[in-house]
């Protein structure tokens, strides 16, 4: 049985693809991104999770706890992800729901039984998205669901950061209708020091996708003072323009919402806690420079 580790399933989304759709989030990542928007996608396993927010204290879990991996300190509980044996006795244990695993184990049939729920939903243009962490690094598991999306005549998109081998982006794009791939950083010195890798892998798969007439979107999320310089925003858009002006670019601007996620990870987050997205005058000048290129700019 082939499966997957799927940490969240959002049911009528319309800011992932065409229409509204049923949006599977798969964990692990290959990128580390300073501004990752769902940090507990980046690991594969399944680990335990802690909502500070609707824990009452009580420490039921830490007294359930027989490896000693869960403490107490000013900030909740402490979670050592190294002792913990994933045995869910704190799980178990804790009444309000405060500690919970942050994925379950799914099979590429029961993925599709969630699906086929949302389907009378989908319309003529909506449909199923896989997303992250990075659906590739899971590929039996995504390339079966888009494929059984396809037999069931279920559209089939999804979100990608294109880091990963050819033939497994080929694999993607022959069982999907739209790729969505993010186009972060077009210097490779500075795509590694702000997402762990470089990006001649990921610039070679979006060359090869247009090449083949690939339905592509490229998305450039708009990250202060990492991604939202001009000199970004130009090379990007020479880049694109010199492959084929009609593939569209999405600006994203910064959201920071997904700060106490890392806080529940005590991992720090990069961003001041009044950093607030960027003001749409700023993203218009942004979008300019793409139309400027004869680009098809959202």
């Amino acid at each position: 049985m082939i499966t997957a580790n799927v940490f969240d399933i959002k049911r009528f989304s319309i800011n992932d693809g065409d229409g509204i759709r049923t949006t599977i989030f798969l964990k692990g990542c290959p990128l580390r991104c300073k501004w990752c928007q769902n940090p507990e996608g980046l690991i594969p396993e399944i680990q335990p999770w802690y909502a500070k927010n609707i824990c009452v204290a009580c420490k039921s879990c830490i007294a359930a706890c027989e490896a000693g991996a869960l403490s107490w300190d000013d900030r909740g509980v402490a979670i050592d992800q190294a002792a913990c044996t994933r045995c869910g006795k704190c799980v178990v244990a804790c009444p309000t729901g405060a500690i919970r695993f942050d994925a379950q184990k799914m099979s590429v049939e029961e993925a599709l039984i969630e699906i086929e729920k949302d389907r009378p939903f989908y319309g003529s243009d909506g449909g199923v998205t896989l997303s992250g962490g990075e659906c590739m690094m899971s590929p039996a598991f995504s390339l079966g669901v888009l494929r059984g999306c396809r037999q069931r005549g279920i559209n089939t998109q999804i979100e990608t950061s294109l880091f990963a081998p050819l033939e497994t982006v080929d694999a993607f794009a022959e069982a999907s209708d739209k790729i969505i791939a993010d186009s972060k950083l077009i210097d490779p010195i500075r795509h590694k020091q702000a997402t762990g890798v470089d990006n001649a892998v990921i610039l070679r798969n979006i060359r090869h996708l247009a090449k083949n007439g690939t339905n592509l979107l490229l998305r450039v999320p708009l990250i202060p003072g990492f991604t939202d310089d001009e000199e970004n925003i130009r090379g990007i858009a020479s880049f694109v323009a010199s492959l084929n002006r009609d593939i569209p670019v999405e600006l994203l601007n910064f959201n920071p919402m997904c700060r106490e996620k890392y806080e529940s990870l005590r991992e720090m987050y990069e961003f001041e806690p009044d950093q607030r997205e960027i003001p749409q005058q700023r993203v218009d000048a942004l979008k300019q420079i793409l139309t400027e290129h004869g680009l098809r700019a959202i």
